[in-house]
Parts: C-alpha cells; structure tokens; sequence
C-alpha cells in the first residue's frame, strides 16, 4: 500500500483521519480509517510508514518497539 492509495481509501470512506498501529494482542498492524479496520503485513504496514515520514500530515511515534502513525488530511 502506497500513501496515495491510503488517502485514497480516506477519500472512499469520507475520513480526514486514520491511524496506524501494531497491536500486540492481535500480533499485526491495524490501518484504521473511520469505521474500518484493514490487517496489514508487518512488510506492508513498514513500506507504508517509509513512504509517510516525509508528509506534512502524519506523526510517526515508537510504540512498543514498533513505530505507529497518525494520519490527517
């Protein structure tokens, strides 16, 4: 997943926030857009957050010895 198919998917679901976290219970990272909820491979869910460090919009935070993300639009 690219950012522009994140903002994409923001646009779909008419959210001007998502987030992006692992979850320790669930063993994965959660994209949450609004109401939904997406299961992203640890491969998927780090290219993701490579590609959003550089944009204006989104924090980027460790968690847990994972990184996390906030996404707004």
């Amino acid at each position: 997943m690219t950012k522009n198919e994140l903002f994409n998917l923001m646009a779909r679901y008419n959210s001007k926030m998502a987030s992006l976290k692992f979850y320790d219970m669930a063993d994965r990272y959660i994209l949450t857009i609004g109401d939904h909820h997406f299961d992203l491979s640890d491969l998927t869910a780090e290219a993701l957050l490579v590609d959003l460090k550089d944009h204006d919009f989104v924090t980027i935070t460790d968690h847990k010895q994972h990184k996390s993300a906030q996404i707004t639009k």
